[in-house]
């Protein structure tokens, strides 16, 4: 699904504390100041990941790094294994990396498997440690991510994340928080739950508690209560996704939205959803019917 890479980027990953005084250039080597830091160079300038928006996931196979910058530059890594090693990102792997603007108003993300081959996009990530007992990952990463929709490219060098923090498991939903709907005739809820206004749109996520079988909700965060919308994977505004395991990614083909209420003072929705989920490149992944879906979540900081 490389033309939507945009749509799971705008899900921030888990916070942790720390705020790193040291900006000099850095690599592994002297990083040793910088415990937890996750920075890169893209198209020569200094991006560093927020203190308060940057960590990693080691879930269902997979090792995801996610952090957004202080002006809301968004940079995810997703590698489908969990070992030390050289992953390659190119438009065959499965292995990839994303680059979003939080703030423009196209949910178009830069991705290293967008492009028609490896001068447009693609690269490597080095892990060269994975700490089980501290829990944190090491590593540096270069690569070009490109995107498909108008041929615009960034450069990434100089990345490094050093002893970043690591989960190996989501964190449970709050007790007010709710997502539920039946998965071609089956039950599932959400048993850990996520939701987030960034730009003017709102991305609500479930999944089990160890990051398989997502559900994922994009929407205007003004969204008003009593039509219903049309959920679609390409529509700019009102989305439908699903996961059915970590490294497939489907989208509506057709579907609706139906909010009950948003209440913007106190940051709650409430809504019905249901939705075919498609792979919209084609290919020989089954649908899946989502029905009877309901959510009401806190959408705060």
């Amino acid at each position: 699904m490389k033309k939507r890479a945009a749509i799971w980027i705008i899900v921030v990953a888990f916070g942790v504390s720390g705020l790193f005084s040291c900006r000099k250039e850095t690599s592994v080597e002297n990083a040793v100041t910088l415990s937890g830091d996750f920075r890169a160079q893209i198209n020569g300038v200094q991006w560093i990941a927020a203190s308060n928006t940057k960590g990693a996931t080691l879930l269902a196979g997979l090792i995801n790094i996610t952090g957004i910058s202080s002006d809301n530059k968004q940079l995810s890594i997703t590698l489908t294994d969990t070992v030390v090693g050289i992953y390659t990102l190119n438009q065959t792997s499965s292995s990839y990396a994303a680059y979003a603007d939080n703030d423009s108003s196209d949910i178009y993300a830069f991705s290293s498997n967008q492009g028609s081959d490896t001068t447009q996009a693609g690269g490597q990530v080095l892990i060269t440690e994975i700490d089980p007992v501290k829990k944190t990952l090491t590593g540096t990463f270069s690569f070009k991510v490109f995107r498909d929709i108008d041929g615009h490219q960034k450069t990434i060098t100089n990345g490094v994340f050093y002893k970043l923090p690591y989960v190996s498991s989501l964190p449970p939903s709050s007790t007010t928080d709710t997502m539920t709907c039946k998965i071609d005739g089956g039950p599932w809820i959400g048993q850990s739950i996520s939701a987030q206004s960034i730009s003017g749109q709102l991305a609500i996520t479930g999944s089990y508690l160890d990051g398989t079988q997502m559900v994922g909700l994009i929407m205007p965060s003004n969204i008003t209560a009593g039509p219903s919308y049309t959920l679609s994977v390409t529509s700019t505004n009102y989305i439908g996704l699903y996961s059915p395991t970590p490294t497939v990614a489907l989208g509506a083909s057709s579907g609706t939205l139906t909010i009950l209420s948003n209440n913007t003072t106190t940051q709650r929705i409430r809504g019905n959803f249901q939705f075919r989920a498609s792979n919209p490149l084609g290919g020989t992944t089954p649908p899946h019917d989502l029905l009877s879906g309901f959510f009401s979540v806190y959408y705060g900081n």
